[in-house]
């Protein structure tokens, strides 16, 4: 009995997966239909706040279609003259606000648990660099345009190790457009794209961003956000490529001496791959802040995520009262868990990323499980080739196999 039940939990398993598999290419079914998910902002002002400060708050999320905001951007906006709750109290006590007003900058409450992305003092100037920066717009425009993949390339600041580490990127790019292939959509899926499948194509461009850049600072934190250890130091010197697709989503870095042929093609091909995994979820990622209305300029034919969380108010606006006080109830286990010991934060990275990493201590090896992590995350999502057809034939092998253990069971008996 035990071993049919087995049996049938599989087939389930393995027909959910047929159905989440779709074969438009990954990097335009994220744009048509992933949400980019949002950072949350948090202005601590004390008393009332200047015609001018109110209005570098609305800045922050200027409206777009259907009166969403155009930018993947939470706001909180606290009165430190009244008591914060908990929650609030955990992110201040973590501050070293020099004056106020003061922002904090939190990275996506889907990422889990919140990490600081940037702090600094609130004004007009910090709230346009927030959401826009010359780069971000030039990753937009390609995006939107004809780029597939615009490939980040953050330098190191070593000449010597940056140049013919973005030379090899562009030549492998240049080679990658020209032999890599799409996926022939199927007439089930053509629902899902808004173009005519024969618009689509195998474009990739690189840009370059220096880690000295006042302008691109927000930006260059936010990828260094991608994973939980690019902010050590035997990365800081060196560079990092970060294919971004879809509406502004990094897919993960590539460093150092990962940034390889074999671990750019690897990226590029999940990406221009069948989508196998429709749930943006499952799939490797982190969104960027990005203030461009995509739903104005892309036509999504089905809406997979949930749109972006409606305004709220100066007091609160971008965050339900569901999300905050999930928000607050995860910071309250977060602080409890501080006060047993101080490494917890460390201690809640990821266990795919603990395993990964052979010795910590070694700046090589350390170097070596980014890229195979790379690939690990483009192995095993994507598939791309027959994919499908083998999970049908294991479909049906099973089926065969539960009907024979049917037929035979009586007979055992």
């Amino acid at each position: 009995m035990r071993f049919r039940t087995t049996l049938v939990a599989l087939i389930l398993i393995v027909s959910a997966s047929i159905a989440a598999a779709c074969s438009v290419p990954v990097f335009r079914y994220a744009l048509e239909h992933w949400q980019p998910d949002s950072y949350v902002a948090y202005v601590f002002h004390k008393g009332d706040l200047s015609n001018d400060q109110q209005a570098a708050i609305e800045s922050l999320q200027p409206v777009g279609l259907n009166d969403v905001p155009a930018v993947n951007l939470a706001v909180k906006v606290v009165d430190l003259s009244e008591t914060p709750s908990p929650m609030i109290q955990g992110i201040l006590d973590k501050t070293p606000a020099e004056s106020f007003p003061w922002m904090v900058v939190q990275s996506p409450p889907k990422n889990g648990p919140p990490q600081t992305v940037w702090e600094g003092a609130f004004g007009k100037k910090s709230a346009a660099k927030l959401i826009n920066s010359p780069i971000r717009e030039t990753i937009n425009q390609r995006l939107l345009k004809e780029d597939s993949v615009v490939w980040v390339f953050l330098e190191s600041g070593l000449k010597d190790v940056d140049e013919p580490a973005f030379e090899l990127l562009n030549k492998e790019l240049t080679r990658l457009e020209s032999e890599l292939k799409l996926p022939e959509i199927e007439d089930e899926d053509l629902g899902d794209l808004s173009v005519d499948p024969d618009a689509l194509k195998v474009s990739f461009s690189a840009v370059r961003v220096s880690r000295d850049n006042p302008e691109e600072k927000i930006l260059v934190e936010m990828l260094l956000g991608v994973e939980p250890d690019l902010r050590d130091l035997e990365y800081m010197t060196q560079p990092m490529v970060f294919p971004v697709f879809g509406r502004g989503r990094a897919l993960y870095a590539i460093v150092g001496q990962g940034i390889v042929p074999e671990v750019i093609e690897e990226a590029a091909q999940f990406l221009t791959g069948a989508c196998q995994c429709t749930v943006k979820a499952e799939n490797p990622g982190v969104d960027l802040i990005m203030n461009l209305d995509w739903d104005k300029h892309v036509i999504p034919t089905e809406t997979l995520d949930e749109s972006l969380p409606p305004l709220a108010g100066f007091t609160g606006f971008g965050l339900s009262d569901t999300e905050e006080a999930m928000e607050e109830a995860k910071s309250n286990e977060l602080a409890a868990a501080d006060s047993t010991s101080e490494g917890t934060a460390a201690a809640m990275t990821s266990t795919e990323t603990t395993e990964k990493l052979n010795d910590p201590s070694s700046p090589e090896n350390k170097t070596e499980s980014h890229t195979a992590d790379a690939s690990a995350s483009a192995g095993q999502v994507s598939s791309t080739s027959m994919g499908t057809n083998i999970l049908i034939a294991l479909v049906l092998l099973v089926i065969a196999v539960a009907v024979g253990s049917a037929v035979l069971a009586p007979r055992a008996n």
